[in-house]
């Protein structure tokens, strides 16, 4: 047998090497990285996706209710028209369409507020005083039944049959079935005994909560619209008795019923467009000349700030997206930069008895104080906070704030 030397080199290898083992770890690793990144990527786009389908549901019924104000009958009534007559003078009062028109839009507006609240002063205030002027129709000394109309001067001012002015939440209401809206009264029935609607902790998801209200109340195809809300997207996350609807990562969603100071990233807000509820041009912003009289709106995303007629808002809902961070204001902020998370709109409706706030119209309203009316574009807001870190609700904090606008969920877009 011939002896061969490479024998005794042969040999049988049972292990890795240490390098064959790192190499290993390190494509394992590379691969858990990828399905992780993988998984998460799917995840995202369906929290996303279960947010948008949110929204788009709550958005449907909102806008339902939103339009369904623009042809709502509302009855401008005077009770004491025909008690106050002077008979050695004055046959009666008349009110004139344009009046109406204006009590109409006054009453549509508080009623938007009350049935679609955005915070939870709108559902403890009371209901908006309203008035209207109304002109006297006397005997001349030729003994003819005479009008008024164009005596703006010798109008009197009347009270309108409207709900009870003094039923704050918590208060003594009247027994009457006209004491509040029968919207508002269920809405405070849903909230637990004792309520405190000014609690710190309660006003931080108000809007939140108001979206669970007005779909808990509201009906589609004769079910509750509430139904279309997964379970899992409702929580009580600040533990104040209140539901919310949360968006697809458990958190609060954003609700503002009339986002004024909002920048339309999409372009689909049109500051020349009026106001669409206003179908008579009632709002006093039209009986200015004016081009900077307070009772005109104020466009906060023109540069510089402009002063316009009110425009056409819808209700703005939104998400804080993957970051939890919404980057615009769902308050108002005064001027000195502080949220204003308890502001009551019926607070700020006092109408000063003024030729800038009233234009031609003012003759005939004098008042021992100033009238309400009901305004969306908080223009007594605008007057009273002028300083530079105002904001409106919609509008965005400040510059740093806007890089937490792109992974916001909106049903503008």
């Amino acid at each position: 047998m011939q002896f061969n030397p490479m024998n005794q080199r042969t040999h049988h290898r049972n292990a890795f090497t240490l390098v064959e083992l790192l190499v290993a770890m390190v494509v394992l690793s590379l691969l858990a990285g990828m399905v992780i990144t993988a998984v998460q990527g799917v995840n995202q786009t369906a929290r996303e996706a279960r947010t948008r389908s949110i929204i788009d549901a709550i958005d449907s019924v909102l806008k339902e209710q939103y339009q369904s104000y623009k042809y709502r009958p509302f009855s401008v009534e005077i009770p004491s028209l025909e008690t106050q007559v002077d008979p050695n003078t004055e046959v009666g009062f008349e009110v004139l369409a344009s009046e109406s028109a204006r009590v109409r839009l006054m009453m549509i507006r508080d009623m938007q507020r009350m049935e679609m609240p955005d915070r939870l002063s709108d559902i403890a205030d009371a209901p908006t005083p309203l008035a209207a002027a109304a002109n006297r129709v006397v005997v001349d000394n030729a003994g003819n039944i005479v009008g008024t109309r164009n005596e703006k001067s010798r109008r009197k001012l009347f009270a309108v049959s409207w709900y009870d002015a003094d039923a704050t939440a918590g208060s003594v209401v009247r027994p009457d079935a006209d004491a509040i809206p029968s919207r508002l009264a269920a809405y405070r029935s849903r909230f637990p005994a004792g309520f405190d609607y000014t609690n710190s902790d309660a006003l931080t998801n108000q809007g939140a909560e108001c979206l669970y209200l007005i779909m808990a109340t509201s009906f589609v195809g004769g079910s509750p619209a509430i139904d279309v809300i997964p379970n899992s997207n409702i929580g009580d996350t600040d533990n104040d008795g209140l539901p919310e609807i949360l968006d697809g990562w458990g958190n609060p969603l954003g609700f503002i019923r009339w986002p004024v100071g909002y920048l339309d990233l999409e372009q689909s807000i049109d500051t020349t467009v009026a106001d669409d509820v206003d179908l008579f041009r009632s709002d006093y912003a039209y009986a200015v000349s004016n081009a900077t009289s307070p009772a005109l709106a104020t466009d906060v995303n023109s540069v510089p700030p402009v002063q316009v007629r009110p425009w056409s808002l819808r209700p703005l809902v939104f998400s804080a997206g993957a970051d939890g961070e919404f980057g615009i204001a769902a308050n108002p902020w005064s001027g000195a930069g502080v949220e204003q998370t308890n502001f009551s709109y019926r607070s700020n409706w006092g109408w000063p008895l003024d030729v800038s706030h009233y234009g031609n119209e003012l003759p005939g309203r004098a008042l021992p104080r100033d009238p309400f009316f009901p305004d969306p574009y908080l223009r007594r807001f605008v007057e009273a906070q002028s300083g530079a870190s105002r904001r409106l609700p919609g509008q965005i904090v400040d510059p740093a704030s806007a890089k937490f606008l792109a992974d916001n969920i909106s049903n503008y877009k």
